[in-house]
């Protein structure tokens, strides 16, 4: 999955946990945390969709935060979504586990497969983000004196 895609499923991901949690969030850090796995490829010598797409990885660095502030289930899930579903369904897949398990895992049936189609996906989503984005602002200044 691409930039688009990614940066999408992470907004629609905490736009969803803030609803459960009423807990406000920061369009800008949502966007920061739905692309944090790809840090990898800003690092020599580490593999894309390697350690840092590891869903044990992204709790570990999570809990203190979860614990000291009692809030940030909308930025883990942007995150989450990076790895669980974004590349996770590609045909490369990711090391979802690592290091409790170093393999590279995939979906069975990939769903993204890299090409034009996930192009024309990745930017429905992102236009859908955002038309929702742009209602809820709308509504939410309807609500304000």
């Amino acid at each position: 999955m691409y930039l688009l895609g990614h940066v999408a499923l992470g907004y629609f991901a905490a736009k969803t946990i803030s609803r459960i949690t009423h807990e406000n969030f920061s369009i800008p850090l949502i966007w920061l945390a739905s692309l944090l796995p790809d840090v990898d490829l800003l690092i020599p010598g580490l593999q894309h969709r390697g350690p840092t797409h590891s869903i044990i990885i992204a709790l570990l660095l999570f809990t203190p935060i979860l614990i000291i502030l009692k809030r940030g289930l909308a930025y883990l899930a942007a995150l989450a979504t990076h790895t669980a579903i974004g590349d996770y369904f590609t045909t490369y897949g990711c090391q979802l586990f690592w290091p409790i398990n170093p393999a590279w895992m995939k979906a069975p049936i990939p769903l993204l497969l890299l090409g034009i189609n996930e192009i024309y996906l990745e930017l429905t989503l992102f236009g859908l983000m955002i038309v929702i984005m742009l209602i809820s602002r709308k509504a939410a200044s309807k609500t304000t004196p």
